[in-house]
């Protein structure tokens, strides 16, 4: 009768730990960030000279108002372009 009533407390003592309520972890909620990002600012090529040397060449552009001039020298190639 002993090895019953034990048996019966081992296998209550089983139930209520197994059904105890367990706390769980908040998970994180979700959360949307919206950026508004400013928009890009659109720049006008000023008037003005620039030059660029490299390893391919020599790049040499002038822009008076509407007048544009390109030059590039490179390779053994020579380009030059006018725009108006």
């Amino acid at each position: 009768m002993k090895k019953i009533s034990m048996l019966i407390g081992m296998l209550s003592i089983l139930a209520i730990v197994s059904c105890k309520k367990k706390e769980e972890a908040p998970q994180p909620s979700e959360t949307t960030i919206e950026v508004n990002a400013p928009a890009p600012e659109v720049e006008e090529e000023a008037d003005g000279t620039s030059i660029s040397v490299g390893n391919d060449g020599v790049d040499v552009s002038t822009k008076n108002g509407s007048n544009e001039t390109n030059v590039n020298v490179g390779g053994g190639d020579a380009q030059v372009e006018v725009k108006k």
